[in-house]
């Protein structure tokens, strides 16, 4: 069977493996590595961030906007590997923020152009704060819906070309049980807070029972 884009056949099958394993691993403990993944994302947007910013400032320079972008990348990697839940609501806030503008339109300063700004940043806000409020469920369903890709990708590529929809069905599966037994793991440890939270009810413990007293001194004679 024709592999994809015409790959050889052992490639395939080391790529199509490797993507599968990470899927799995991302479908089924995500929760678990989601502080590095945000941690590279913070990075990748941090560098971004500070390559624009160099290149802007110095006018072209490639040295300056190479620098930024290395500092830029580590300051992003330290705040998104530390503030996971912060970074993850931002992230969707920003989606939803650029959703909201390209379905509506660009602003155009004027007019129409700022309730569309408005637009953005209500929706910012409110993606925001429910998506930190649900942030644990988020992180496992959201591996688990990138894990599912993998894996379907994956076995795309090993079973090669017309096998969309076994390789789809695989995925869905996947995706399916990891977001179910990700969301039972943090509804578990949710109840075990909950419940080490609680105070405790008072019990009446009996009061100490005292020693018996000494016996007396045997009569003198």
């Amino acid at each position: 069977m024709a592999t994809p884009l015409g790959l050889d056949p052992n490639l395939a099958l080391a790529i199509g493996g490797v993507l599968i394993v990470l899927g799995l691993a991302l479908a089924f403990w995500g929760r678990g590595i989601w502080r590095m993944l945000m941690a590279i994302i913070g990075a990748a947007l941090g560098g971004i961030l500070g390559f624009l910013l160099g290149a802007g400032i110095s006018g072209g320079s490639s040295l300056l906007a190479l620098g930024l972008s290395l500092v830029g990348a580590l300051i992003g990697s330290i705040l998104f590997g530390w503030l996971v839940k912060i970074a993850l609501a931002l992230v969707l806030g920003l989606l939803a923020a650029g959703v909201v503008l390209v379905v509506f339109g660009a602003p155009s300063g004027t007019g129409l152009g700022d309730v569309h700004v408005v637009g953005a940043v209500v929706a910012f806000f409110i993606v925001f704060a429910v998506s930190y409020y649900f942030v644990e469920e988020l992180i496992g369903f959201i591996t688990a819906l990138i894990g599912g890709l993998l894996v379907g990708l994956g076995a795309w590529i090993i079973l090669g070309i017309g096998t969309g929809l076994i390789a789809g069905a695989l995925g869905v599966v996947v995706f399916v049980l990891g977001a179910v037994i990700q969301t039972a793991k943090v509804r578990r440890q949710k109840r075990a807070a909950a419940a080490m939270a609680a105070p405790q009810p008072a019990y009446a413990y009996p009061p100490q029972q005292q020693a018996p007293p000494p016996p007396p001194p045997p009569p003198s004679s």
